[in-house]
């Protein structure tokens, strides 16, 4: 997890660890679905899944993912719906962290806020710059 949240303490990781539930997917399984609430954040632990879009009913495949890695993370943010659907590629393991648990924490914590949401916006500017990079053909 603390890949993924570069700027937490170790005492964050612990706090947030002790609130994620573990959960296993078998390959071909839906992880969210495009259009529905996602339950929070996800940091996959072991397998690989794919990012998928629907474009003119079509998926298109965004990325995919490998352990270590975060989804999830921009319908935490902005409250919206999941942009995409995720799809277990094989058996997965991932760590859900629940909004009203993150949230709960957040409030409580000092500083762990600040701290969290620059992890987030460092791994969302990795993934955008990779995504740039990808349509750029480079």
């Amino acid at each position: 997890m603390s890949d993924v949240f570069h700027f937490l303490t170790s005492g964050d990781l612990r706090l947030l660890a002790e609130k994620a539930k573990r959960v296993t997917y078998d390959a071909g399984e839906i992880v969210l679905c495009e259009g529905r609430e996602a339950k929070g954040i996800f940091v996959l632990r072991s397998g690989r899944v794919k990012i998928e879009k629907r474009f003119s009913k079509a998926p298109y495949t965004i990325a995919t993912l490998g352990p270590g890695e975060v989804f999830g993370e921009v319908s935490f943010i902005d409250s919206r719906l999941a942009s995409a659907s995720v799809l277990a590629v094989e058996a997965s393991e991932a760590d859900i962290l629940e909004k009203a648990e993150v949230f709960s924490l957040l409030a409580s914590v000092p500083r762990l806020s600040s701290r969290f949401y620059q992890s987030l916006a460092l791994k969302l500017s990795e993934r955008l710059r990779a995504t740039t990079d990808n349509l750029a053909g480079i």
